[in-house]
């Protein structure tokens, strides 16, 4: 029997650099495990949606698909289009856990951050704001205010948590309180995935707020590909035992 296949299922406007972002994260995945299938579907109305897809698989005879959702900032909650969309009895069903604030986003913050600062010439940070968007569940927001602690600890430097409604004003508000400490090279990590026009507002608001650099979107790198592949194997698991259901919530400190 072949394997489940992986469908990324993303939110976000339906806006060119967020399409494309997503493709990429696609296809450095299909290019990195040629032996799944790995189809994208958007939510919201968006194309290409996960009714088709799900349907186009199914016409394939794929048996088994495992959804992923591509959100960063939520720990086991998803959107209920996954539960409640039709589609063939032919095809079961698994979803995974979202992607989540794991603390292997932080490896990708580190990069993101030296790029950050090597775009605009600097060379020291005395201050850092972790950034993301509203909407994650309680367990996500709560691993945020986690990964936050460990990212100070790490760096010997003190962190503010902003979670912005999409106006950067938290964002904004996070780098000024630095500035009060005295902090005067700080540098914002985005826990965003794709560019998305929340992500350019809390970057702008961040950078007239005083900060030094912010990062790019998470993106596509390997970090990230690693926690897809790690979130479809416990999903394919579930579907061993033909009961295709939620997966239940694990502690994410002790998983990555």
């Amino acid at each position: 029997m072949t394997a489940p296949a992986i469908v990324l299922v993303a939110g976000g406007p339906d806006e060119a650099p967020v399409t494309d972002a997503f493709r990429l994260i696609a296809a450095s995945l299909r290019k990195a495990r040629p032996d799944l299938r790995i189809r994208l579907a958007r939510l919201g109305g968006v194309s290409p949606a996960l009714p088709d897809v799900i349907a186009d698989l199914a016409n394939h005879d794929v048996g088994e698909a495992v959804l992923v959702p591509l959100d960063l900032v939520s720990a086991a909650g998803h959107d209920e289009e996954l539960d409640t969309f039709p589609h063939s009895p032919d095809i079961h069903i698994a979803v995974s856990r979202p992607i989540g604030p794991a603390s292997e986003v932080l490896n990708i913050l580190d990069e993101r951050v030296r790029e950050a600062l090597h775009r605009g010439g600097a060379l020291e940070v005395d201050g850092l704001v972790l950034s993301a968007p509203a909407g994650g569940d309680v367990r996500g927001t709560s691993l945020l205010g986690r990964r936050a602690r460990q990212w100070s600890a790490h760096h010997r430097l003190p962190v503010q948590v902003a979670v912005d409604d999409g106006d950067g004003r938290a964002t904004a508000a996070a780098v000024a309180s630095l500035r009060g400490q005295g902090r005067r090279h700080i540098a914002v990590g985005s826990v965003y995935l794709t560019p998305t026009g929340a992500y350019v507002n809390q970057q702008q608001a961040a950078l007239r707020a005083g900060a030094i650099a912010v990062t790019a979107p998470v993106g596509d790198t390997a970090h990230l590909g690693r926690l897809i592949l790690a979130r479809y194997a416990f999903g394919a698991m579930e579907l061993l035992d033909g009961t295709p259901t939620q997966l239940k919530v694990d502690d994410l400190d002790g998983e990555e």
